[in-house]
């Protein structure tokens, strides 16, 4: 920045200097040195103008300066430049020091309004607290924070939205005061609607304080991301059928099954829950029920990223199948994995590997080249893929 200062002065000492020459030339009557010395000064000026006006603009925060933030008149403001407007006719024709006067109150009060609105403006700093990952078209909390850094003057009545080229559709917030010196924050609620890795990194504030004639907007940097997971189904519309989920073949050991494995005697350390009335009535001693251990079933998810470029909408469906698959599985206590041609989870129904499935879910991407998972139902596995 400096240098490009320091450059640009100096060319124009330069220029400044071949316009003096060119002006005494031209008194002493030496007309093509006045003329070459011109178009030498004309011609610095225009570099210096095309060359190192644009860098050094490029450096600068412009927010201060009240007429670049973006104005829209109210109704109230519309209203307000019609008085000014016949004053303004009024005094011209009367000449009338009265109506001059109450013209200059007026003007004043416009320009104390641009002041009073880029002063509520300054040393303001916003950050938006989302989550680390969300699903699709699922609403989420969202927590705003503003904190004011100007020593003496409050902040007043600000409405805090998302830009409309974002992807977040977030609820507005209403910010009535912010001390000096101190912070103020509020909760809302935002939804994504596709999935992918999503960055917020520009808040739309308008206010129209302080009298109500403009709305004025102006752009705080957030810088929040978070990672949409696909669009999880409801469970009623998905056959889950493709797997006996429910029926799982039972073992010949204890465990927490549903079958009996076994009926003994009771030990005060059983549960009354499973005392087997019919055998102790017969018997006349308290007998207990044991059950046998299940089978962990397991389920491989062969999903297939073939995809031609007209088909964006069908492997969007195909993505959120697989997520909602993988969901209803571990929901059910069915060990899971996903296996791609270019990534493989490992099996479990925690939520961490879940959360892995979800995470490569929302950021896969078709492709025409994608080789196919190389897995079907003859290897125990449900292929997912668009193939066919």
């Amino acid at each position: 920045m400096w240098k490009n200062f320091s450059t640009s002065v100096g060319l124009l000492a330069i220029a400044l200097m071949a316009a003096l020459y060119s002006s005494t030339a031209t008194q002493n009557g030496r007309m093509l040195p006045s003329a070459i010395s011109a178009f030498i000064a004309l011609a610095i000026s225009a570099w210096v103008a095309w060359k190192f006006v644009p860098r050094l603009a490029a450096g600068v925060d412009w927010r201060w300066l009240p007429f670049l933030t973006h104005y829209h008149v109210t109704r109230e403001g519309w209203l307000y430049f019609g008085a000014v407007t016949v004053v303004v006719f009024s005094s011209v024709n009367t000449a009338n020091n009265l109506l001059y006067m109450i013209l200059s109150a007026l003007l004043a009060v416009l320009v104390l309004s641009g002041t009073l609105s880029a002063l509520n403006f300054r040393s303001l700093e916003m950050s938006m607290r989302i989550p680390s990952h969300c699903f699709a078209r699922e609403p989420f909390p969202v927590s705003l924070q503003v904190h004011n850094r100007k020593r003496v003057f409050p902040t007043f009545s600000l409405h805090i939205g998302t830009m409309d080229e974002s992807a977040f559709r977030c609820s507005d917030f209403y910010v009535p005061l912010v001390r000096p010196q101190k912070s103020t924050s509020d909760t809302g609620q935002a939804m994504l609607t596709k999935r992918g890795r999503h960055t917020l990194s520009k808040l739309k504030v308008s206010t129209r304080y302080p009298f109500g004639f403009f709305v004025k907007d102006l752009s705080y940097a957030v810088g929040a991301e978070c990672i949409c997971y696909p669009e999880i189904i409801p469970q009623e519309q998905i056959n889950l059928s493709v797997r006996d989920v429910h029926g799982s073949n039972h073992r010949f050991e204890r465990g927490f099954g549903h079958d009996i494995y076994m009926i003994r005697d009771y030990i005060p350390s059983d549960t009354a829950r499973h005392v087997h009335w019919k055998a102790s009535a017969k018997t006349s001693v308290l007998k207990t029920r044991e059950y046998a251990a299940e089978e962990n079933q397991r389920i491989v998810l062969a999903f297939d990223r073939f995809g031609h470029p007209g088909d964006i909408e069908k492997f969007e469906q195909l993505v959120s199948y697989t997520a909602s698959l993988a969901y209803h599985f571990v929901q059910n206590g069915v060990d899971v994995a996903l296996v791609s041609d270019d990534w493989q989870s490992s099996y479990g129904n925690t939520s961490s590997v879940l959360d892995s499935i979800f995470e490569y879910l929302a950021l896969v991407q078709s492709s025409s080249a994608a080789d196919s998972p190389g897995l079907g139902a003859a290897d125990g596995a449900i292929a997912l893929s668009l193939r066919n």
